[in-house]
């Protein structure tokens, strides 16, 4: 082989290389596609966050996808309030409970708290925090009411240890309460009950724990990725270590992120 036949077969393995480049990056883009949601080449913390709570989410939006089917909500149009009630609360349910063991009131104000844009109706998004509240922040301190109207029978708007306990059948079991370490973790003032923010750290701590990690795990990738330190992330900077990325995807064999609220 001549110098010349040398320099085209560097030249078209070098093409190669590109294209095959190309090709990779195409498809790592096609995987990681709201990762950057609007389309500028730059992929900010904040988008970072959104993204891994898009992947862990992702078993939640197809069960509220067939709930939004079975709904017979029109295409093109919004879910109401008076839609929901109409398909949801039949004579299968009793004592005003509807399918998911809470009032209409109660529904109506998660609803209400759902609707963002206070539009009266809910989109799917909305929808998907009107069913999955817990994974809300914004809808963090609803849960915690709605759990401490369930089990607060004296209606002093906290939780003793027999509430706590009892889940609102009026048992007794104090005797039970100097040995019950759980409850005693909570009640951080060593009151003997359970205020807002204790019930909410009670019921939700697991989702906080999860929200955590996931803020770590995005300062983990900003540290790996972000050359620059500008606090945001180009194309190119990702697509010099895809694999940094890939630990913020969601794994279906990680149980962490099972649910169980129905």
């Amino acid at each position: 082989m001549d110098l010349q036949q040398a320099y085209l077969a560097a030249v078209v393995l070098a093409a190669l290389a590109l294209t095959l480049a190309d090709k990779e990056a195409k498809k790592l883009w096609e995987r990681l596609e709201h990762l950057d949601p609007d389309h500028d080449g730059v992929v900010t913390e904040q988008e970072l966050k959104n993204f891994a709570f898009w992947e862990r989410m992702k078993d939640l939006r197809e069960d509220a996808e067939e709930q939004w089917t079975s709904l017979q909500v029109a295409p093109g149009d919004k879910l109401t309030f008076d839609w929901y009630k109409e398909k949801s609360y039949t004579d299968d349910y009793e004592d005003d409970l509807g399918p998911y063991g809470r009032t209409v009131q109660q529904d109506h104000t998660r609803f209400n708290a759902s609707d963002q844009n206070k539009d009266g109706a809910l989109d799917k998004e909305e929808f998907l925090a009107f069913l999955w509240a817990e994974e809300y922040p914004h809808m963090h301190d609803l849960i915690t009411l709605e759990t401490i109207e369930d089990l607060d029978q004296n209606g002093d708007g906290a939780l003793n240890y027999n509430e706590y306990r009892g889940e609102g059948d009026g048992g007794d079991f104090m005797e039970d309460f100097e040995g019950d370490m759980e409850f005693k973790e909570f009640d951080k003032d060593e009151d003997g009950q359970l205020s807002h923010a204790e019930v909410k750290e009670w019921i939700l701590g697991p989702t906080l724990d999860i929200i955590k990690e996931d803020e770590e795990k995005v300062a983990v990738v900003l540290s790996k990725l972000d050359k620059d330190e500008d606090g945001k992330l180009t194309r190119s900077e990702i697509e010099a270590d895809p694999e940094v990325i890939e630990t913020l995807r969601y794994d279906e064999d990680d149980d962490q992120f099972l649910h169980d609220e129905f």
